[in-house]
């Protein structure tokens, strides 16, 4: 009992399936019919065009974070401008758009990291896309 018990402990944890690499060119792609082909190419076009949507949302969001941040605008001068009557306002707002200029960059500095690794990732499905073009023209569909 005693050494299923330590076998129970020391036998590796068994890991995690890996997940199966994406294939770019799949057995049956050259028999595949134009209407097919077709198919799925315009189902690779929408989903990199959806990746790239949720991109330009999101920098869009980061962008507009740090001009917030920067205090443009009507509503940024006028605390300007009143912060100025204030011993040391002037000093506690500057360091207020500081930080969140600071915070906007970080931001935007982790949503351009996303993008990038977002554009790694996407390669085999636009590698793809190209390989299924070049099936597409060959059969003059």
């Amino acid at each position: 009992m005693m050494l299923l018990f330590a076998a129970a402990i020391l036998s590796p944890v068994a890991p995690a399936a890996a997940q199966a690499p994406y294939e770019v060119v799949r057995m049956g792609d050259r028999a595949m019919a134009c209407p097919q082909l077709i198919a799925e190419i315009n189902d690779i076009n929408r989903q990199l065009q959806d990746q790239q949507m949720r991109q330009t949302a999101a920098m869009s969001e980061a962008t507009g974070g740090m001009m917030r941040g920067a205090g443009m605008g009507a509503g940024g001068m006028v605390m300007g401008s009143l912060a100025g009557m204030v011993p040391f306002g002037g000093t506690v707002l500057s360091m207020g758009r500081q930080a969140q200029m600071d915070a906007s960059r970080r931001k935007m500095t982790d949503q351009m990291e996303a993008m990038q690794r977002e554009a790694i990732e996407t390669m085999p499905a636009r590698e793809r896309l190209e390989h299924l073009m070049g099936l597409y023209d060959a059969k003059a569909c």
